[in-house]
């Protein structure tokens, strides 16, 4: 049995478990007005303002590393402090790093010097912070992780195959524990992209979550334990392939759709109402957070661990009115891209 031992939330409406949770529970939002990155027009968006980052990590050699890199340390930190481990075990520890956009503020400096000012003019830095698989790198080195370290990119469906990669690993004991981590940074570039499609509010953060074996496991009482999962593409069905991921994780898992109490997805799947969820409740995080791609996955996968732990869904993530009576014990994330990729997975609560 692989169980959550330990989570790790940086997002617009908190820092660590209990700010973020306290702002789900009074539906406090994150998403406001700023012009701090396209100064010419005010835009709303998911933004952190004021972290210092020194506060959670004190090695100096990520200083300079990208924000991006910066948010993935402090939620990975976050993770193992909440599990209550004081060092992981190098060797027997993987990581499994999610990304959609990448570190876009260095990769943009580092390109826009090299074409104004020449070669000569580069900062080694900007180069090594741009390449996707930084973040990882950085939280390997920081943390002392030397087993598999992997980086997927993708959508928002990337955090949970980040999770399933992750799984797969200890199953194949590879390792005992793993970090599964994503990050997401608001950028100018991406944000005038996006906001002239108009059909998303963009967000930035990271979210962490450290899984153990359950029989080798170190520290208090896990949150819930991973049941189910299953991913699929289908580029001609898309809406097929979410069928499938859905009827695959419940067999995984051993539950029929009716055992599921809570259903957290993507805010733009209405689709599953008709197929699935008229009888079930659902959620999402992105009204509150905005869209931060497979980073605010990760944020749906730390908010049904909590809600598993806690036994109460927050009224401000509910995306219909049905409410839970009985007492919460499944809940399925799942999650579709437009090109037919899906993944689901359901977690179980710990007794």
């Amino acid at each position: 049995m692989i169980a959550f031992t330990g989570i790790g939330a940086v997002t617009p409406i908190g820092i660590g478990k209990e700010h973020f949770w306290h702002n789900l529970m009074k539906g406090y939002s994150g998403v406001k007005r700023t012009d701090r990155l396209l100064p010419s027009r005010e835009i709303f968006c998911g933004e952190i303002s004021g972290l210092n980052a020194d506060k959670y990590i004190d090695d100096s050699r990520f200083r300079r590393a990208a924000v991006l890199s910066k948010y993935a340390l402090i939620a990975t930190q976050l993770a193992i402090d909440d599990a209550n481990i004081t060092k992981l075990p190098g060797k027997n520890t993987a990581l499994v790093m999610g990304i959609t956009n990448g570190p876009l503020t260095y990769t943009q400096n580092f390109h826009r010097t090299l074409i104004t000012e020449g070669v000569d003019a580069l900062s080694p830095s900007l180069f090594s912070e741009s390449v996707l698989n930084a973040p990882a790198s950085n939280i390997s080195i920081c943390f002392g992780i030397e087993g598999s370290v992997q980086t997927l990119l993708g959508g928002r469906t990337t955090a949970l195959k980040a999770l399933i990669l992750a799984y797969q690993l200890m199953t194949l004991d590879e390792c005992d524990k793993a970090l599964i981590v994503c990050s997401e940074e608001l950028n100018e570039l991406s944000l005038s992209c996006y906001s002239r499609l108009g059909d998303t509010i963009l967000s930035e953060g990271a979210g962490a979550i450290l899984i153990e074996k359950l029989s080798g496991m170190e520290g208090p009482h896990p949150y819930c334990y991973l049941a189910g999962m299953a991913s699929y593409c289908n580029p001609s069905n898309p809406l097929e392939a979410l069928a499938e991921v859905i009827q695959k994780s419940l067999e995984t898992a051993g539950l029929e759709f009716g055992d599921i109490d809570f259903i957290v997805t993507d805010p733009f799947l209405a689709s599953l109402h008709d197929l699935y969820l008229n009888k079930i409740p659902c959620g999402c995080i992105n009204p509150l957070t905005g869209n931060a791609f497979s980073a605010a996955a990760m944020w749906d996968i730390i908010l049904s661990s909590l809600v598993l732990k806690y036994g109460v869904i927050p009224a401000s993530v509910r995306t219909n009115n049905l409410i839970i009576t009985d007492e919460i014990e499944h809940i399925m994330i799942c999650s579709a891209e437009e090109k037919g990729v899906a993944a689901a997975i359901v977690l179980s609560k710990y007794v």
